[in-house]
């Protein structure tokens, strides 16, 4: 379910720090790094002389960032052509690509982090099933929260660990909430929520919601929260079971 892959392509990370994520953006068929890995840092370069077709694909390319629902525009040199009528070379491509790795380092730098002994930012949208998932409805309670998306496979697969989390968990007051990232809103999400039996709540994120929880860029991301609403946990990409239960654990 999970995009199409072409070398101009420009996908969220499942398991790398969101703060450098403009380091790892794929254009080619080089894999991601396996989840734990630590970034290795790299020097900045100096700025690249573009041509004026090059800073209008760079351009076309960050719009595409800005306007996508979780800031993950996947473009192919075919669309460039067909939307900017510009033809790439390879070497064009490594110019762009490091040019909008420099704008995309900048919106990393910039960005609010939600961190541990943060305030939960607010939210409130209608669930999957009908009723409002809403975050201030659930105050005295441990919240989990977690970002994710249908074609996100890291998602998928930690999705039944929250949801076992939940089960088990419930009865002492915990509340697992998924929002999900899906360009198509819960109409797209609804199918794998069913195949995986998922019994917490499921809502479509907006915009707003994702960027009050530090601009996420990488899924899938959890944020623990205890029965103050403050942010006592946070996760970048799939964690293990026992990773998640002893923050709800310290939470309760």
């Amino acid at each position: 379910m999970r995009p199409r892959r072409t070398r101009f392509r420009f996908p969220v990370l499942f398991v790398l720090p969101i703060l450098v994520i403009g380091l790892h953006l794929v254009w080619s068929s080089r894999p991601h790094a396996e989840q734990g890995q630590a970034a290795t840092p790299q020097t900045p370069a100096q700025p690249e002389e573009l041509t004026v077709a090059e800073r209008q694909v760079v351009q076309y390319v960050l719009n595409l960032f800005a306007n996508s629902k979780a800031g993950k525009p996947n473009i192919d040199p075919e669309a460039v052509k067909r939307d900017l009528n510009i033809t790439l070379t390879p070497e064009m491509e490594g110019r762009i690509r490091r040019a909008v790795v420099a704008e995309l380092r900048k919106i990393a730098e910039a960005r609010q982090l939600v961190e541990g002994s943060s305030p939960a930012p607010a939210f409130a949208f209608p669930g999957l099933g009908g009723k409002p998932v809403k975050l201030s409805a659930l105050a005295g309670k441990v919240v989990v929260v977690n970002f994710w998306a249908s074609w996100c496979p890291p998602c998928l697969h930690e999705m039944p660990i929250l949801n076992a989390l939940y089960t088990q968990y419930k009865k002492q007051g915990v509340a697992v909430i998924g929002l999900s990232l899906d360009e198509g809103g819960l109409d797209v999400a609804r199918p794998f929520v069913k195949k995986l039996n998922i019994q917490y709540p499921i809502a479509a994120s907006d915009k707003a919601t994702y960027q009050a929880y530090g601009n996420i860029l990488t899924i899938p991301h959890t944020f623990v929260i205890d029965r103050k609403g403050i942010v006592q946990k946070r996760f970048i990409g799939n964690q293990e079971r026992a990773v998640v239960e002893e923050a709800i654990k310290q939470a309760l």
